[in-house]
């Protein structure tokens, strides 16, 4: 896996954007990223659409080499880690955060998170939020307008479309960075791209393995 980074300034402190689909968050040793929706696949599957478990197992090898990578303390998940009820995938998840016993799992609730507290607990999750606030940073996983606060949000898995010289057009993940508000890409692999809703006087910070660049919105 490559891993580039591009470092921004955002509330008073500095953020890493990687081509991974994750940010790092240096102050607090924390890596932040959302959309894993694992258990995606399982669901296909059982409304008879063959899938492999392999698209789960793919993204948490890449978040296991990424949470490695930064030695983290803790990851928070801004919401829709599980796409569905339990299945095999949630046990995947389950083993996958005993591997971390230093790290703290911190999830921000999404739309598609419906389990109790306690089911988020046995699966390995310490603290479970609606919304959260750490430091000048508020996380919520729908984008919430919050008066004189930077938030940062996923859901939308936002994405760009550029026209390439062949005049067939490209679609890349991004981070949609504004002045109080950064919306993170999906994690997972198996998600499709919102090209169009974004704050307006943001800027795209789009990537693939080998390179981010940035474009700005008006």
């Amino acid at each position: 896996m490559n891993i580039i980074t591009q470092d921004i300034s955002f509330s008073d402190t500095s953020l890493t954007l990687t081509n991974q689909r994750v940010l790092f968050w240096k102050e607090h040793s924390t890596l932040i990223l959302a959309d894993l929706h694992l258990g995606k696949a399982a669901h296909f599957r059982k409304n008879g659409i063959a899938l492999p478990t392999q698209v789960t197992l793919q993204d948490l090898q890449r978040l296991e080499q990424l949470i490695q990578y930064f030695s983290v303390a803790q990851v928070i998940i801004v919401g829709d880690l599980i796409h569905a009820g339990a299945n095999r995938e949630v046990d995947l998840l389950r083993q996958f955060i005993t591997k971390f016993p230093s790290t703290k799992f911190i999830l921000i609730k999404g739309n598609h998170d419906r389990f109790a507290d306690e089911q988020w607990k046995k699966i390995g999750i310490q603290e479970v939020h609606q919304n959260w606030r750490l430091d000048r940073i508020y996380f919520t996983h729908q984008a919430t307008p919050v008066v004189d606060t930077h938030t940062i949000s996923g859901h939308v898995h936002p994405g760009i479309s550029l026209w390439m010289p062949t005049k067939k057009t490209i679609t890349f993940p991004c981070f949609v960075v504004a002045t109080q508000q950064i919306i993170l890409p999906a994690f997972s692999l198996f998600t499709g791209f919102d090209t169009k809703s974004a704050p307006d006087y943001a800027i795209r910070y789009a990537f693939h393995e080998n390179g981010i660049f940035s474009t700005d919105i008006f």
